[in-house]
C-alpha cells in the first residue's frame, strides 16, 4: 500500500496488521526495513486489503462507496489524459506557446466528450456486473481488472513507468536532503509540464487580452478620460477640503483625491471590473460632486457613512458590499490621517492597524479576486468558461490603470502579492509600540502618556497593583483572542466591575494621564451592542479623553455619534 499523509507519505509500505483504524506497517529507509504506526486514513485503501476498509460498512454501503469511487477514477483520468498534453512536450523546444495553448484546449474538448461517454459506461456496466455482488467480491473483482474499474490509478502507473522521476525526488531522497540538507534537485517532468503549461496559458490569456483591451479601451480615450478627472479633483479639491475641515476638523490626504481622480479616469469596462470587487465609493466620497450637499434635517451629517461600530477616528470612504464592509481614513491625533482601516460591520474581526492609502485597498481587495479566480496552482478557476476569462480581463486593465497611480513598483499578482506586502515579522510579533491594546484592534494612540510594563499601560510612577488598571499590550494586526474574550466578559458582566474601570480611567484621565479614558472609551463603544448604559460610559469617556487631549473635533464626533446610534441607516444626505 502506499502512503499518502505524514512524515513517510510517498512511501511504498506493507501492511503488519491492523486493528480498527490504527495500522502497523513496515516501509524500507536508505534500505533497512523499519516498523511503523499509522491511521487507516494515512494510506490508500486498495480494494484488495479489506483490513483498510471500515468494518461498520454494510454491503449497499461499499458498494455505493465503490460506485462512487469509479466515477472518481473516470474524472480523474480526464485530468491525467490533459496533461499528458504537456507532458508528452516537456522537454520539446517551445516555438508559439499561445498556439500551443490553443491547441490544447481543442485537445481538452476532444478529451471532455469522450470522458463523459466513458464514464456512462463505466457505471453502467457496474451496475450490472459489480453491484449484485456480495461487497469482498466487488472490491476483488475491481481489483482484478484495474483498467476498466480504476482507469486513473493505471494510467499513472503507466506514466510512471513510461517517466522515470515523474514524480520528483524519491520519498528517500526527500528525506536525506530534509536531514542532511544540499542543493535543491532538478525540475522533474511533472514540474516542467507544470511550468511549459503556465507558460502557453500566460502566452495566450495575454494574447487574448491584448485584443480585448483594444476594442474596450482607447489610449487616446484614456487620456481624455484621466485629463478630464484630474481638471474636476482640481476644480472641487478646495471647497471638498473647506467643507470637511468646517464639520470634521480632518485634514484630507492627498491619496483621497488621487483614489477620486482614478475613480473618475475608468472607461466602462474598468467601472465593471471596480464594481465586479463590490467596491463603491460611500461616506464622505458622497460630498466630492457636491460638497455643500447637506443631511436631512435633524441628523448632524458627521454620522453620514457611519456605522453603529466605527470608533470616532473612522471617516468611511468606500464600502465592500458584504457584512457591512467598509473602508475608512484613520485620524489618530483628529487633524491627519494615518492611514486606512476596514471591518465587516455585521461580522467578527476589528478594523486592524491603520496603513496605506484608499488605492492600495483597492489593490489589496483586486488581488484577492484575482486569486480567487485562480485554481490552487494560479490557473483560471474554469478554463474554458468565458465569464471567467472576461473577468480576469478587466481585472488586469484595472490592475494597469491603478498602478498608473499607486503600487507600480509591485509586480506581483494574487497571492503573491500579499505575501510580499505584508505586514512585518517585527510588528507581526511585537505590535505598533505606539498604540496601546484596543478590542476595536486598531489601538489607541497617545504619545508621552503611559509605559507599557509586563503588559499593563501605566502613569510614570504608578505602582500595577490597583485591580482597577487594565493590563494591555501593545497592538498587533491581528486580534488577540485571549485578551479580546477576557475583556470583553469582564466589561459585559457585573455592571459594579466596569463602573469601578471607568471611574478610575476618568480619575487617570483628570490626573492628566487620558490613555486609559481613551482605550477603555473604545472598548465599550465597541461592545455597547445597544445597551444603553456602555454607550453612555462610552461616549463619557471618549469625549473626556479627547479633549484632554486636545482632540476636540473627536470629541464633537463621538457626541454625535452618541446621540444618532439608533439611526436604522447610516445614508443621511438629502436625496440617499
Amino acid at each position: 500500500m502506499k502512503i499518502v499523509d505524514g512524515p513517510f507519505a510517498g512511501f511504498d509500505a506493507e501492511l503488519v496488521s491492523a486493528d480498527g483504524p490504527r495500522l502497523t506497517a513496515r516501509v524500507s529507509v536508505f534500505g533497512r526495513e523499519t516498523t511503523i504506526d499509522l491511521h487507516r486514513d494515512q494510506v490508500e485503501r486498495p480494494e484488495e486489503m479489506p483490513e483498510l476498509w471500515r468494518e461498520e460498512e454494510d454491503d449497499e454501503q461499499v458498494r455505493a462507496g465503490l460506485r462512487k469511487r469509479t466515477a472518481e477514477q473516470y474524472d480523474d483520468l480526464a485530468h491525467i489524459e490533459k496533461f499528458g498534453f504537456f507532458l508528452d512536450r516537456a522537454d520539446l523546444p517551445e516555438h508559439d506557446p499561445a498556439q500551443e495553448w490553443d491547441a490544447y484546449l481543442g485537445w481538452c474538448t476532444e478529451i471532455d466528450a469522450r470522458a463523459v461517454r466513458r464514464k456512462a459506461a463505466a457505471l453502467a456496466a457496474f451496475d450490472q456486473e459489480i453491484a449484485p455482488l456480495p461487497a469482498a467480491e466487488a472490491r476483488g473483482r475491481m481489483a482484478a481488472d484495474p483498467g476498466r474499474w480504476l482507469p486513473a490509478e493505471a494510467a499513472m502507473k503507466e506514466r510512471r513507468s513510461r517517466y522515470p522521476g515523474l514524480d520528483g525526488p524519491t520519498p528517500e531522497e526527500r528525506l536525506q536532503a530534509a536531514i542532511f540538507g544540499g542543493p535543491d534537485p532538478a525540475p522533474s517532468v511533472w514540474e516542467r509540464a507544470h511550468h511549459r503549461r503556465a507558460a502557453a496559458r500566460s502566452a495566450a490569456e495575454l494574447r487574448d487580452y491584448a485584443a480585448w483591451k483594444a476594442a474596450n479601451r482607447s489610449p487616446a480615450e484614456d487620456e481624455r478620460l484621466r485629463s478630464a478627472a484630474a481638471a474636476q479633483v482640481e476644480h472641487k479639491r478646495a471647497a471638498i477640503e473647506a467643507r470637511v475641515a468646517r464639520d470634521w476638523g480632518f485634514r484630507l490626504p492627498d491619496s483621497i483625491f488621487r483614489f477620486r481622480t482614478f475613480l473618475l479616469s475608468l472607461c466602462p469596462a474598468g467601472n465593471q471590473a471596480f464594481h465586479d470587487l463590490d467596491l463603491s465609493p460611500f461616506g464622505i466620497m458622497d460630498l466630492f460632486d457636491d460638497p455643500e450637499r447637506r443631511s436631512r434635517d435633524g441628523i448632524d451629517v458627521r454620522v453620514h457613512g457611519r456605522y453603529y461600530r466605527d470608533p470616532p477616528e473612522f471617516l468611511t470612504f468606500m464600502h465592500g458590499g458584504t457584512d457591512g464592509l467598509h473602508f475608512g481614513l484613520w485620524y489618530d491625533d483628529g487633524r491627519t490621517c494615518t492611514g486606512v482601516a476596514s471591518y465587516y460591520n455585521n461580522d467578527g474581526g476589528g478594523v486592524g492597524l491603520p496603513t496605506r492609502t484608499p488605492l492600495e485597498a483597492v489593490r489589496d481587495t483586486l488581488e484577492w479576486r484575482w486569486r480567487d479566480l485562480s485554481s490552487e496552482d494560479g490557473e483560471p478557476a474554469d478554463l474554458l468558461d468565458p465569464d471567467v476569462v472576461v473577468r480576469r480581463h478587466r481585472l488586469r486593465l484595472l490592475r494597469e490603470v491603478l498602478t498608473t497611480f499607486e503600487t507600480g513598483d509591485r509586480d506581483e499578482q494574487g497571492e503573491d502579492y500579499h505575501d510580499a506586502s505584508g505586514h512585518s515579522p517585527e510588528l507581526l510579533e511585537h505590535g505598533d509600540p505606539d498604540r496601546l491594546e484596543t478590542l476595536d484592534g486598531g489601538g489607541a494612540l497617545v504619545e508621552g502618556d503611559t509605559l507599557i510594563e509586563g503588559g499593563r499601560a501605566i502613569e510614570p510612577g504608578t505602582a500595577i497593583t490597583d485591580d482597577t488598571m487594565i493590563e494591555r499590550g501593545r497592538q498587533r494586526p491581528w486580534d488577540d483572542y485571549d485578551f479580546c474574550t477576557a475583556l470583553v466578559k469582564e466589561l459585559t458582566g457585573d455592571p459594579a466591575v466596569r463602573a469601578a474601570h471607568v471611574t478610575e480611567a476618568l480619575r487617570r484621565c483628570a490626573a492628566g494621564f487620558p490613555a486609559d479614558a481613551l482605550a477603555l472609551g473604545r472598548d465599550l463603544h465597541w461592545i455597547s451592542a445597544g445597551d444603553p448604559e456602555r454607550e453612555a460610559q462610552a461616549n463619557e469617556l471618549l469625549t473626556t479623553a479627547y479633549r484632554a487631549l486636545g482632540r476636540d473635533n473627536l470629541a464633537a464626533i463621538a457626541e454625535a455619534h452618541h446621540r444618532h446610534r439608533d439611526l436604522p441607516q447610516v445614508h443621511v444626505l438629502e436625496g440617499t
